[in-house]
């Protein structure tokens, strides 16, 4: 996992991070839970307009961390009916998915990997099982105006649809990191004789998607006693992805996003907006219209996670790096990162080898100097781009 040769902040940031990432074997389960649920409503349609479930968000785009102060994770679904809006109300189509999952609670009950319960919410419906995951059902149906793959979903009071294109944001984000994707595919299709097309997308992660799972992570850890005023995981991918300049090295594209990431906030009419980059008419900032002082702790959060990656930077020691790291990040993984990485270096397998003292950051009497980096100018969140 680990390259003695690059950065130890971006080694250690990456292996922290990846401690938090969806297991391999939770991420089938998940496939497997969601491609029941849509093998059931496909015949539930009974032949009258297609049922479709799909995943979207972070799921889809594989930049999935774990919630702070659980180990469940959140999965996030369309439930898509072939219907156009003269057919049916937002209400009317809420109303069928909820009773498709009543159904099929009913369906799988007895069955020991059932879900528990099919809890309502606002905009959509949860399946919750006893695994370390949920899976959150969203009702839409096709945007015939929009693309081949754009939707529409139901809004909070069911008033206003409201547009989207998961599938196209996938491919839009996908290509951001296209180039790193197909080495890393080919590099590990080459470690097991396997032609790239048979290694699945989940078990490769570029630079661009531990760039994404690090900015959720310490947003989690930043807005932790403030929730409410969290920026939306869609909201970070985007801007993030709009930074991504092709960095190689996870310090420093995450250093350059916090910088950058404003950059890509538009104004218009006295409004903030980070537009879909596929679909215009979903505005992802579109809180910050009735929240202000959100757009304003999102600044000051970035400006807090680049003065954390600074501090890193500075120190010099394995141990006074991950010291550091460790209260912007977590204690606990970017220790268990520290340890991993120092028995790197030590060649050897010995658990405890580097004696790691989280109580005065000793790692070893290793010394590992940072690499210095060129600080970035942040610019706040009045910057737009046209």
């Amino acid at each position: 996992m680990f390259n003695l040769n690059n950065n130890p902040i971006s080694e250690l940031l990456g292996g922290a991070i990846e401690s938090l990432d969806i297991p391999e074997e939770l991420f089938r389960a998940a496939a497997t839970e969601y491609a029941d649920v849509g093998s059931f409503l496909a015949d539930y349609a009974d032949g009258q307009d297609g049922w479709e479930i799909y995943p979207q968000g972070s799921f889809l785009l594989g930049t999935v961390v774990q919630p702070l102060g659980r180990d469940e994770y959140d999965i996030d679904l369309v439930c898509l009916r072939r219907l156009e809006k003269s057919q049916v109300t937002q209400t009317e189509l809420k109303a069928s998915v909820g009773s498709a999952l009543v159904g099929y609670l009913a369906y799988r009950r007895g069955d020991s990997g059932a879900p528990d319960s099919c809890e309502d919410r606002k905009r959509c419906f949860t399946l919750v099982y006893r695994r370390a995951f949920h899976l959150d059902v969203l009702p839409a149906i096709p945007d015939t105006e929009g693309s081949a793959s754009g939707i529409l979903l139901t809004d909070r009071d069911l008033h206003a649809w409201q547009f989207s294109d998961p599938k196209a944001y996938a491919n839009w984000f996908k290509q951001q990191m296209a180039a790193e994707f197909l080495v890393k595919r080919a590099v590990l299709a080459e470690a097991e004789r396997v032609e790239p097309e048979q290694i699945p997308d989940s078990q490769v992660k570029t630079t661009l998607q531990r760039t994404v799972q690090a900015l959720k992570h310490h947003r989690n850890l930043y807005f932790g006693d403030d929730i409410e005023s969290r920026p939306a995981s869609i909201l970070v991918t985007t801007l993030a992805a709009h930074a991504y300049k092709g960095e190689q090295d996870l310090y420093q594209a995450l250093l350059g996003a916090a910088g950058s990431m404003p950059n890509y906030i538009l104004e218009k009419d006295g409004r903030l907006i980070v537009p879909n980059p596929v679909q215009p008419r979903e505005n992802f900032a579109d809180k910050w219209a009735t929240y202000p002082e959100r757009a304003e702790r999102f600044e000051a959060w970035l400006g807090q996670l680049r003065s954390d990656l600074l501090a890193a930077e500075s120190e010099t020691g394995l141990g006074r790096i991950a010291t550091r790291l460790s209260k912007s990040f977590g204690q606990e993984p970017v220790e268990r990162a520290a340890e991993r990485y120092g028995k790197g270096i030590l060649g050897t397998q010995r658990r405890g080898a580097l004696g790691f003292d989280p109580s005065t950051g000793a790692l070893g009497g290793l010394a590992v100097g940072a690499t210095k980096v060129k600080p970035h100018r942040f610019y706040g969140t009045s910057s737009s781009q046209s």
